[in-house]
């Protein structure tokens, strides 16, 4: 190794996160390795002000002798930066939300969106490798000529979810009631108005008791809430709970008191959440759509169309089944093997001692 350094550069290490907690367990893989590791990030998180340092200093440590490993998810001065200097550049690709998705609603993050996705390509001549942590990413990065390619899944840390729930959240939701669950930002790809149609079938047909719980931010996209808000209205449905922004304990007990993982996502770069509800014990149904059947190694119960009939009987059907319930939960124990942390970490070893040994 020669003493070379492996860095990272990113956006953001926000702290909790799964990007953020994915680069620090590349650096200290990194670092027990042999190698010289640092991250370097634009916006500093303050609880992670100790472990990162500002992008702006890379500049004292780069050389042609480096890898820097460049987080891709937005495009930004990082990436910027990424495409002056002269190291070896390989590309973690995480997907940027195509703008159409934002442009009803917010000018700025759409802007930002497609930006990302033009800067994107300006690093093709620069990059060495380029990863997308998802079939479905690594595709993009070739279909825009990036070369060679391969699949690192994300490195999950589902160390959040194990601990004591918060009891507050279970003495208000822990009974008998059928209970959905999603966990993840109120924002349009996500398609939650899916859910809520598939929701109220469910309810008006199946079960009246049964609720809806949406764990996640919501104030972003404002409008977009409020337009969720009306539908379930006019779909006459009740038990809809949006929680917004939780702790960890919180978290942990809306996955204790959930009987099933719903998402209707139209654009996943991997999706964490169906993840941690997998390692919580949850059947996950899911619409197949961009990484999710990649990222899951379809393991989890795909939906190729959104009738909310079809959606809402086949939940129904496998949390009666017993045998079904559990040869599902089985198919999703699978999938989360496959993608177990020490294994991507040791295929992302490979990578850099291989680009290495070509120096």
């Amino acid at each position: 190794m020669g003493g070379r350094a492996v860095h990272q550069l990113s956006v953001s290490a926000a702290y909790g996160d799964a990007i953020g907690n994915e680069v620090m367990q590349i650096r200290d893989a990194l670092r027990a390795r042999g190698y010289t590791s640092d991250v370097f990030v634009e916006l500093v998180d303050p609880r992670m002000a100790s472990e990162v340092r500002p992008y702006q200093e890379y500049l004292e440590v780069a050389d042609p002798d480096n890898i820097v490993l460049l987080h891709y998810s937005i495009g930004s001065a990082v990436s910027r930066l990424a495409r002056e200097i002269e190291d070896r550049l390989v590309l973690i690709y995480h997907n940027i939300t195509p703008a159409h998705w934002y442009a009803p609603y917010t000018f700025t993050v759409a802007r930002d969106c497609a930006a990302g996705r033009i800067e994107l390509a300006s690093l093709r001549e620069r990059t060495a490798l380029g990863l997308g942590d998802s079939e479905y990413n690594r595709q993009e990065l070739e279909e825009l000529g990036f070369e060679p390619t391969d699949v690192l899944p994300l490195l999950l840390d589902l160390s959040n979810l194990d601990g004591p729930s918060d009891p507050s959240v279970l003495a208000r939701f822990d009974d008998d009631r059928p209970t959905w669950l999603f966990v993840g930002r109120v924002v349009p790809n996500k398609c939650f108005e899916d859910i809520i149609r598939a929701f109220a079938y469910f309810q008006h047909y199946i079960n009246h008791r049964a609720r809806l719980v949406i764990v996640g931010e919501h104030r972003t996209f404002a409008p977009y809430y409020d337009a969720l808000q009306e539908l379930a209205d006019s779909l006459n449905v009740d038990g809809i709970h949006f929680a917004g922004h939780v702790t960890n304990a919180e978290l942990r007990a809306y996955y204790a008191v959930a009987d099933a993982f719903v998402c209707m996502s139209e654009h996943e770069g991997f999706c964490v959440p169906l993840f941690e509800a997998i390692h919580k014990g949850l059947p996950v149904f899911a619409f197949d759509s961009t990484a999710i059947p990649y990222s899951t190694n379809q393991g989890v119960l795909l939906f190729e169309d959104k009738d909310p009939a079809t959606i809402a009987e086949t939940i129904a059907t496998v949390l009666a089944d017993r045998a079904t319930h559990e040869a599902l939960l089985e198919r999703q124990r699978r999938a989360l093997r496959s993608v177990d942390p020490t294994r991507v970490l040791a295929a992302l070893l490979e990578h850099i001692d291989a680009l290495q040994s070509k120096a």
